[in-house]
């Protein structure tokens, strides 16, 4: 048979068989290859431990090297050094110098950084105002509680000081004993008529009652009526709402990462000062600071930075006189 007429004739694909449905679980099908393979592996290690049992089971017992003198064991299991040496106290302090440098510099740009945010926050137009709320600039969101803290802690908006601010007093001297009753009565009476007036005039303002309005927000409302394209207008304004979420976010993350450089550079100092000469005792360890908020009159008030905040350790150098 000629070999074109024996390649034209049809011929059987033999296939590999697969696993079985009920099987698949234990993965694909090993084939012969894979079964040497996978023998060969196993029958070399069984005769490398063959050859360490036979050499643990003719050692001598009272084999002895010079060498094992200067050796050691840790729980019967050799250890030997690596033959690295223990670098030298000058070279120690010069690295730590140069780690100060180096997050002396991170740190300087970072607060380069944090001026320029605070420049952008600074330009945009009325932010906010005085107090905890944004002025009245039309549909504008207010600011949540943690960016006014975050504001407050960069610097851009004054501190604020209404929760230390303890109520004045005022001392009234009375000739006798109903007099005193007379005035607590009077001073009671008008605390209440106060009450009063002030929730009347809330009340008027959740219920929706027209308040006497200033000629500037009259003039605002007035132009903004006449302004056309309201929802270009309100798309720019969500636009200005997301961009200062944004600078907000970003300026609370530089601050915490400004605080954690400041207590890297502060540790790196004390491990130098630590390696120098000088007498010193330990005062205090290193302590994690609590939440100590937790029992003001305002409530839980959210620390500055929430990563790891902790109190360094203090120590006490002893007074050497200087020649």
């Amino acid at each position: 048979m000629t070999s074109s007429l024996r390649n034209s004739l049809h011929r059987r694909n033999h296939k590999e068989r697969s696993q079985l449905a009920h099987r698949a679980k234990y993965g694909i099908l090993e084939k012969h290859k894979d079964y040497v393979l996978r023998a060969r592996d196993y029958h070399s290690r069984q005769d490398h431990l063959n050859r360490l049992r036979q050499k643990a089971a003719n050692r001598n017992k009272d084999e002895f090297y010079f060498a094992m003198k200067t050796e050691r064991t840790v729980h019967g299991v050799h250890v030997k050094d690596r033959g690295n040496t223990s670098i030298p106290m000058d070279m120690v302090k010069l690295l730590k110098t140069q780690d100060e440098g180096y997050i002396r510099t991170i740190k300087a740009v970072g607060l380069k950084k944090i001026d320029k945010i605070k420049r952008q926050i600074t330009d945009l137009a009325n932010l906010v105002s005085s107090g905890h709320t944004v002025e009245d600039s039309g549909d504008d969101e207010p600011l949540a509680d943690a960016e006014l803290e975050t504001l407050r802690t960069a610097g851009v908006i004054p501190p604020d000081t209404a929760r230390k601010r303890s109520s004045p007093k005022h001392i009234v001297f009375a000739e006798d004993a109903a007099e005193a009753q007379q005035y607590l009565e009077q001073s009671t009476v008008d605390k209440a008529a106060n009450i009063v007036t002030l929730a009347g005039s809330s009340s008027r303002s959740e219920l929706g009652w027209k308040t006497q309005d200033s000629a500037k927000s009259r003039r605002r409302r007035k132009n903004q009526s006449i302004v056309d394209g309201v929802d270009s207008a309100a798309e720019e304004q969500d636009l200005n709402v997301k961009h200062r979420k944004r600078l907000l976010k970003e300026l609370a993350a530089r601050l915490v990462r400004d605080t954690q450089l400041s207590y890297a550079l502060r540790e790196l100092e004390m491990q130098r000062l630590l390696v120098g000469k000088g007498g010193r005792k330990k005062v205090r360890g290193a302590e994690f600071v609590e939440d100590e908020d937790k029992d003001t009159e305002d409530g839980d008030r959210k620390q500055k930075s929430d990563p790891s905040v902790y109190k360094p350790r203090v120590y006490k150098w002893r007074v050497e006189r200087k020649r």
